[in-house]
């Protein structure tokens, strides 16, 4: 149910985010039919982001992981990478439509127990993170700037995959070791709010620099069902190269 109430919500933003462009088209006469175009010459952008992006892990699940294994929440830190398709409603206001994906992995052991030999036991855990998201973009500099910052905020689906691959202690009788993967997939409704500079090299192109802090988590279940919520917020710093066209 919650998973069709996300694809229900996503869709609904899409569908607003094209009717809105189709009436800002048409006010324009198409999409180089606004007068007197800005800076960049252009309404519309597509952008590429690369960076980096550190995990919370504020909610119980990492919670009481963290008491029982090895590392950390922001050991997950990782390569981030991310798409941006902007139209512009006015000079200094647009739609964004953004993808990204991160994956972070890390390796735990059990903090109080050994195996018989007296090494680690551990396992392999991963963090993956797909963040599907509308929102606006306001610039906060005259068009003549030569830097152009900005803000902006927006929500959409987090999708994500939690998975422990390794050795495991089965706390019965005899506490033996075994080999398993333990997985749980899902996606939750999240939102975010950014900042970030732009410094343009032509009136095509520019560099950019950004910060988002997102804020999104979901109840576990498949093979952690019962192990509490699961916290997918953290911040992403990127940067990356602006395409106006």
């Amino acid at each position: 149910m919650k998973r069709s109430l996300c694809a229900g919500a996503v869709l609904m933003v899409f569908v607003l985010f094209g009717a809105a462009s189709a009436e800002a088209r048409s006010r324009r006469g198409g999409p180089y039919g606004r007068p007197g175009y800005d800076r960049y010459g252009a309404d519309q952008s597509f952008r590429l982001r690369l960076g980096m992006f550190t995990p919370d892990g504020e909610k119980s699940f990492f919670e009481d992981t963290a008491r029982d294994f090895t590392g950390d929440p922001q050991d997950f830190e990782d390569v981030v990478g991310g798409v941006d398709y902007i139209f512009g409603m006015q000079r200094t206001f647009g739609l964004m439509l953004s993808a990204d994906y991160f994956e972070g992995q890390q390796d735990q052991s059990y903090r109080d127990f050994v195996d018989n030999r007296g090494n680690r036991i551990t396992h392999t855990t991963t963090l993956e993170i797909t963040p599907i998201t509308a929102g606006i973009v306001v610039k906060v500099a005259p068009e003549d700037s030569p830097i152009v910052p900005y803000v902006g905020a927006g929500g959409g689906i987090y999708a994500w995959r939690y998975r422990e691959a390794g050795d495991f202690i089965d706390f019965g009788a005899n506490r033996e070791v075994f080999s398993d993967t333990l997985e749980d997939t899902g996606a939750a409704l999240g939102y975010y709010v950014m900042a970030g500079l732009e410094v343009p090299l032509s009136s095509y192109f520019s560099f950019l620099a950004e910060a988002r802090w997102d804020r999104a988590d979901d109840e576990l279940g498949g093979d952690f069902a019962d192990l509490g919520v699961i916290d997918l917020s953290g911040r992403r710093v990127t940067g990356g190269l602006a395409w106006h066209f």
